[in-house]
């Protein structure tokens, strides 16, 4: 009887912990879904705190002269608009006709590229596996489609103009909110937390905003100088539309890794139009340029800023990359930066407070 008694009692209780288990596995399932079906308003609401953060570079210190912070918020937001739109017009006659220079030259500067490649490949290998001309048309329409699908993604909304046009406005106006009331926004994340991790969740992520502010200032500073180094250094060696391949350098150098390697393709491209040296030069062009920043200035502007692993960064890169396109591999550094600081600062440490009062005890 006492066995069956066990047994009997026993059995309500597995199915309990089934269900309740049932429930938890569905609800994680559903959350997952609901984060998929909102991801477009996530990365806007991350690249609006990116961009709330890029102006209190700029807010705080006028905040700290007295100014009220929803001032300082619109007098930054428009001096960078104005100095952009400056930029734009003073460079705009030589970038109007360097852009039309490009798209005359790089389509004739990547079939010279791939002539090269075939004869190097005949002279070392003759006919054997190459590609006849029948297949390169397909391949060429198949590889244009993969393309387009990695720059969109899957976000949407980043697949028509009018759409980019709509999520750039929503970040606008959500970093400009965020700058001008960071407190409470700050109070609301945090009251989702339970009362005795709130304290702990707080001031972690005061250590993401101070980490990422740094990274977003060293990263402004190493795109100014990168593109400025490589536009001088192309001029200098009569490349074609330099102007335009310092500011495709520039805004690539944002994504590590990929971004250099990215924005060195069309500037070798173009200078294969001038003669195989003149490419080769500015393959060492865009060599030493990176090795100076990666040894002499990163160190520099990067030294408060959370540490990543190199390994850890380029494949977090890629997988953002095949998930989510170009949006993802822009957002990939970023996000694994909040994601270290937030599990040193929520797992590990008190992890580690936990061991040494039991070592203590």
């Amino acid at each position: 009887m006492d066995a069956g008694g066990e047994r009997d009692s026993g059995h309500p209780a597995t199915l309990g912990f089934i269900a309740r288990a049932t429930l938890v596995v569905l609800g994680i399932c559903g959350l997952v879904a609901l984060l998929w079906l909102g991801r477009e308003i996530l990365f806007i609401a991350f690249f609006g705190a990116l961009f709330a953060l890029f102006l209190s570079l700029v807010v705080d210190p006028l905040m700290r002269l007295g100014v009220p912070r929803a001032v300082a918020a619109i007098v930054v937001v428009l001096g960078v608009l104005g100095l952009f739109t400056l930029m734009i017009w003073l460079i705009w006659p030589t970038l109007q006709a360097q852009l039309a220079l490009v798209s005359q030259q790089l389509p004739a500067a990547f079939a010279d590229v791939a002539s090269w490649v075939r004869s190097w490949y005949e002279a070392i290998l003759g006919e054997v596996g190459w590609v006849g001309v029948e297949r390169i048309e397909p391949a060429r329409l198949l590889s244009g489609e993969v393309v387009g699908g990695i720059l969109a993604g899957a976000i949407p909304l980043l697949q028509t103009v009018s759409g980019m046009v709509a999520g750039s406005l929503l970040v606008l106006v959500t970093g400009i909110y965020l700058s001008i009331e960071p407190e409470t926004y700050l109070r609301g994340l945090v009251s989702l937390v339970p009362h005795e991790g709130r304290e702990r969740f707080r001031t972690a992520l005061y250590h993401v905003a101070a980490d990422l502010r740094g990274w977003i200032l060293g990263t402004v500073i190493n795109m100014t100088v990168i593109g400025v180094l490589t536009a001088l250094g192309l001029y200098v060696m009569g490349i074609p539309a330099a102007l335009v391949l310092g500011l495709i350098a520039f805004f690539l150098e944002f994504i590590p890794f990929y971004g250099p390697v990215l924005s060195a393709v069309p500037a070798v491209a173009i200078a294969f139009l001038t003669s195989g040296k003149s490419a080769l030069a500015v393959i060492v062009l865009y060599i030493v340029i990176q090795h100076a920043e990666g040894n002499l200035l990163q160190p520099l502007v990067m030294r408060e800023t959370v540490r990543l692993p190199p390994a850890l960064t380029v494949l977090v890169g890629a997988f953002m990359a095949i998930l989510f396109g170009f949006l993802g591999l822009l957002l990939a550094v970023p996000l694994l930066a909040t994601a270290i600081v937030l599990v040193k600062r929520l797992y590990i440490q008190p992890l580690n407070i936990h061991a040494m009062r039991e070592l203590g005890d």
